[in-house]
């Protein structure tokens, strides 16, 4: 027995000790995160990121613009941290002050109007860091996978978007000219078929009509005709066949030259292009341009210009090896080979994007809109009370 009473003042004593500290080791963990719940309830850190926030979407747009601004701002890890560090802000700011009071219509569109913008602010962080833009463009008839890099001539996309949820494939069926709906002529129209084999979605895209396949849209952003050239040696045997997409490059306000080259801000340059493409063997550098028929579709001249190459495989304009016009589907001499137009087809080249989170906000604006207008009502009927 006195052993049992020197442990009971051995515990006694530790307890008076500790009394006397101040130390109470239970209760550290809830004195923490009291610590950091004030911290992220405060309205001086919602200040904070707000002009954080507002100082980087200045920058943004003024001194990096498009690409740029998303890789140095939008898309970065840093950005997207500061604006779900705010939501959490504003949830801890809001929503404890309203548990376990009465709801009334005034507080339900409050509600309402705070959630909203929480969910506005996490779709804009999940959009721009899944998101995706690009431009892929094919030929008529022409099928290629949708989920390659290398299909698309423009990319820009968020830091965690992956190819792979690009399934299937990307077909461009028939383009129609002087497609009409309604009586109102939309100008251009692609039929397009998107998807596995067991998953696909086909539509005609026009200028306001676009198609959209498991959340991926497809809209039309420019077209241009593209010519089946074929290779001939003397005795008619063809050798190679490509087809070779031209620019459309606008020359006044309703007028377009369609040839192999580009327009800058100052003038139009028409360029060259390897003929036949490697890997096969290259015999010389082609310029072409396409003159369309105003009586037949499809129909028309095509303007051929050859060069020599040089050692290094670069065309040498000083000379050209032969220069002249032939219709489509007639021959045109160039030396010892013959060149012929079988074909003219249309290329497209369609803007294809992803956001995710875009139709999320665009509901989560309405919901705001609607807890605004009930909280007036609200306000306005207590008033009259």
């Amino acid at each position: 027995m006195p052993e049992l009473n020197n442990n009971q003042d051995a515990d006694n004593s530790d307890a008076g000790q500790a009394e006397m500290t101040g130390i109470q080791k239970p209760e550290m963990p809830a004195a923490i995160w009291r610590k950091i719940y004030r911290f992220l309830s405060s309205y001086k850190l919602a200040m904070a990121l707000l002009v954080i926030i507002l100082v980087c979407c200045v920058v943004g747009v003024t001194v990096w613009r498009g690409v740029e601004a998303g890789r140095m701002i939008f898309g970065t890890l840093w950005f997207n941290g500061l604006l779900v560090l705010l939501v959490v802000n504003v949830g801890c700011c809001f929503f404890p002050r309203m548990w376990g009071r009465r709801v009334t219509v005034v507080s339900f569109g409050m509600i309402l109007f705070h959630l909203s913008f929480v969910v506005i602010l996490l779709a804009i962080a999940l959009n721009s860091l899944f998101f995706f833009r690009g431009v892929i463009r094919l030929t008529e008839g022409e099928s290629i996978p949708s989920g390659d890099r290398q299909s698309y001539d423009v990319i820009e996309k968020g830091r965690f978007f992956s190819f792979s949820g690009l399934k299937g494939e990307t077909a461009l069926i028939k383009m129609h000219t002087g497609y009409k709906v309604s009586g109102r002529d939309k100008r251009a129209a692609y039929e397009v078929s998107v998807g596995e084999a067991n998953n696909r979605t086909r539509g005609i895209i026009y200028i306001t009509q676009k198609l959209t396949h498991r959340g991926v849209d497809y809209f039309n952003e420019k077209e241009g005709y593209s010519l089946l050239i074929m290779l001939s040696d003397k005795k008619g045997h063809e050798l190679y066949g490509a087809h070779i997409p031209l620019q459309s490059i606008r020359v006044k306000k309703d007028s377009f030259q369609y040839s192999t080259g580009y327009r800058t801000e100052k003038e139009i340059r028409k360029d060259v292009i390897q003929f036949p493409a490697p890997p096969e063997k290259t015999l010389f550098a082609l310029q072409t341009e396409y003159i369309p028929s105003k009586l037949k579709e499809r129909g028309g001249d095509v303007k051929f210009l050859l060069y020599p190459l040089d050692e290094a495989g670069l065309p040498k304009r000083d000379r050209p090896l032969a220069e002249g016009k032939a219709a489509i589907g007639e021959a045109f001499t160039a030396g010892e080979y013959i060149l012929t137009v079988k074909e003219v087809r249309y290329w497209v080249g369609m803007r294809v994007t992803y956001e995710p989170g875009q139709p999320i906000v665009l509901a989560s604006l309405w919901i705001g809109l609607a807890g605004m207008i009930i909280t007036f009502v609200g306000r306005m009927a207590r008033r009259r009370n």
